[in-house]
């Protein structure tokens, strides 16, 4: 992911493309039925050794109600609020880390 500021609003994402898919979406649609061709996925990131993380958000083709978008981490699912948290976490652990070289 580039930043996340870039995905604070999907909502102006959704609406800012001629498509009703978002611009960091990679999932192939049309291939599936129903809700699952609402998904919109991001590619996975590695960030740690069989850990990936990724955007994931749906939009309802008839409402365009959205839900999301969330960033999944392993098994676990956050906020993009809960992920730049967590993220700002790891800043400041690994700099904590440089004040003892």
């Amino acid at each position: 992911m580039s930043s996340s500021a870039a995905f604070e609003n999907c909502e102006d994402v959704y609406a800012a493309t001629s498509s009703p898919c978002p611009r960091w979406c990679i999932t192939p649609h049309g291939t599936h039925l129903g809700e699952e061709d609402w998904i919109h996925a991001s590619e996975p990131l590695r960030i740690a050794d069989g850990v990936l993380a990724s955007l994931c958000m749906s939009v309802v083709p008839d409402t365009g109600a959205v839900d999301g978008p969330y960033v999944f981490i392993g098994g676990s699912e956050y906020t993009v609020a809960g992920a730049t948290s967590l993220a700002s976490a790891l800043i400041t652990l690994a700099n904590s880390g440089d004040q003892d070289g």
